[in-house]
């Protein structure tokens, strides 16, 4: 078997690992009915009003939903964080840490296989609630218009989770504790909520650098990008610069924090496991 199969291996096992978290598949239950109740309670409102909801037409209710309009975008880093905090720490809480690493297997295909196998199932997830909402959009709204950017919409809700997956991925490799992991980067997710309007009440652009910025903003400056005219529908002003500095730190974020991981696996003894 190559070093592809080998990682693919890993990949698999970590999706029976995570999907044997009842945490975690009651969280993405609970994601999908608050999107189900969001499309609801603005359907009945608009039906008994007449009016649209929070200026968003009704062909274009596909937007705000699978943008996290309902607060389901909360549930979904939630996910992440879940899912990555005990990827790498449970292995040595439960002692298969060192089973694993003892197979014809080097520690960066374990450890990139930990790590594809987490996000893909995060991806599948974020996949599933995109369509979702499209679906429930259609049924209770009609025809809907720019679906066709609805994959693009899954890449940048994929891509922005990135930031909160590899730091709760990271947490859990460095503590090598699934709680502590888990308890860090929700910590950090809920202050990181808190200061970034605050810096940007006081300093600006400074907010930026805060990791809740990037992970809120880049979907929907993409999605204004491409559909300029529903910058006034509930979207973010188009602004290109803004864009491409959300993707960047969402890069650098990730990238850091999967370097830290990789090097203290690399670096370090695997630990028993704790009595």
């Amino acid at each position: 078997m190559g070093a592809f199969g080998r990682v693919r291996v890993i990949a698999g096992y970590e999706w029976k690992r995570a999907l044997a978290k009842k945490s975690v598949l009651a969280l993405v239950i609970l994601a999908v009915a608050i999107q189900t109740l969001v499309i609801v309670s603005i359907y009945d409102f608009t039906r008994s009003t007449g009016i649209t909801f929070g200026g968003v037409s009704n062909d274009s209710v596909w937007i705000f939903a699978v943008l996290g309009g309902g607060g389901e975008g909360f549930f979904v880093q939630l996910i992440a964080i879940i899912i990555a905090g005990g990827s790498m720490s449970e292995e040595y809480e439960h002692g298969t840490a060192d089973i694993l690493l003892s197979k014809p297997i080097s520690r960066i295909e374990y450890l990139l296989g930990k790590f594809l196998g987490g996000f893909s199932l995060l991806a599948i997830v974020e996949a599933l609630m995109t369509f979702v909402g499209v679906v429930l959009s259609f049924a209770f709204f009609g025809t809907q218009s720019y679906t066709q950017f609805a994959p693009l919409m899954f890449f940048a809700l994929a891509y922005s989770s990135l930031i909160f997956f590899c730091l709760s991925f990271m947490f859990s490799e460095v503590f090598r504790g699934t709680t502590l992991a888990i308890l860090l980067a929700f910590a950090v997710y809920i202050a990181s909520s808190f200061i970034s309007p605050i810096l940007d009440y006081l300093y600006g652009t400074v907010s930026r650098a805060a990791p809740t910025w990037a992970v809120a903003s880049f979907p929907g400056l993409l999605m204004s990008e491409l559909i300029p005219p529903l910058s006034s529908n509930g979207l973010p002003a188009v602004d290109t610069e803004g864009l491409y500095e959300a993707a960047l730190i969402v890069a650098v974020y990730a990238l850091v924090f999967i370097i830290i991981a990789a090097i203290r696996l690399l670096k370090s003894d695997v630990t028993k496991k704790k009595d």
